[in-house]
């Protein structure tokens, strides 16, 4: 006969579910209940919710008649238990999409790493799990970032796609893969510098000169043409009054000219000119962050990015067109 484990003494029966020790008289249940309150099962059902439908905690808040804050707590626990599972990405050799999305916490900066993959005879992007690491955009974060990709999928990547941060180019060259710099960060610091209204200052037409030859230089075909356009350009850099600042935009892209101009160079690899897609990615991120006041820390935000591109890895990414060109 089993005896207790509190005294050695006999056990009987005590109800349908429960035992009692006869000389202390505990009881106790035969099949151990689980304590503490039970677990919410939709958890995956709240995480859509919010994630793909745009459902604030606020609103869903009052629908269930809690707080915010309890509400924020829920979300974050489902997140935490959701189960999430690696990008599958396809086989064959890729191409590499960059950007940092910054945020601030407490004055400080920190960078969200996007990585996203592309096959090079595809149109379709997936999302790599992004890094949030603190401190400005670096090459030293970078690396960091790259470092999760896994050696077999890395092997596979053949160029990168990336704004001209600092290191881009040491590091394309290190792990041997051409480097296609956007046109789109390069059109955008060229513009904010053209100046406004009808005043034709001498420094203001050699600003506009020099935007119309760099635009065609990053579209055109014809090398001849790049050729000469590199030489006019080097005479206004030269030549350049009141214009300093503009002249060492133009020093820089003559320098990383050949960056710009990989699409045209490597047509097999079909990259396209801007990162884009990265970019695209980067904006419903950052919307999805202004709707919410649930994120107060890296962790929590970097939990709500891993999860929203987990849920939604794959965005449209097309090689640059070079028949209009």
């Amino acid at each position: 006969m089993r005896k207790s484990h509190c005294c050695g003494a006999t056990i009987r029966r005590f109800a349908e579910r429960r035992r009692q020790c006869c000389k202390c008289l505990r009881t106790w249940r035969i099949r151990t209940k689980k304590r503490g309150r039970p677990k919410h099962r939709n958890g995956e059902r709240l995480v859509c919710r919010v994630l793909l439908k745009r459902r604030s905690l606020t609103e869903l808040a009052r629908e269930k008649g809690l707080t915010r804050q309890a509400m924020s707590y829920r979300f974050l626990r489902a997140l935490e238990r959701r189960s999430t599972e690696p990008a599958v990405i396809a086989t064959g050799d890729a191409i590499l999409l960059v950007d940092g999305l910054w945020f601030r916490f407490r004055r400080r900066p920190w960078v969200l790493y996007l990585m996203a993959t592309r096959p090079i005879n595809g149109d379709t992007a997936i999302f790599l799990e992004p890094l949030m690491l603190p401190g400005p955009e670096s090459k030293t974060a970078w690396l960091r970032a790259l470092e999760t990709i896994p050696l077999a999928h890395r092997a596979r990547i053949r160029a990168l796609v990336c704004d001209n941060f600092v290191g881009s180019r040491s590091i394309a060259q290190a792990n041997n893969w051409v480097l296609q710099l956007c046109h789109f960060h390069l059109i955008a610091q060229l513009r904010r510098r053209l100046g406004y209204g009808n005043l034709k200052t001498p420094a203001r037409l050699m600003r506009q000169h020099a935007y119309r030859l760099i635009r065609t230089a990053l579209d055109t075909p014809n090398e001849a043409q790049v050729d000469s356009i590199t030489f006019t350009l080097k005479q206004l850099v030269r030549e350049a009054i009141g214009a300093r600042r503009y002249a060492n935009l133009v020093r820089q892209f003559l320098r990383r000219l050949s960056d710009y101009r990989a699409y045209q160079r490597h047509p097999q690899l079909r990259l396209p000119k801007t990162t884009g897609s990265a970019e695209s990615m980067g904006r419903v991120l950052r919307d999805l962050t202004r709707r919410t006041r649930g994120i107060s820390s890296p962790t929590a935000l970097q939990l709500w990015m891993k999860h929203y591109i987990e849920l939604r890895p794959q965005i449209s990414c097309k090689a640059a067109d070079l028949s209009t060109n």
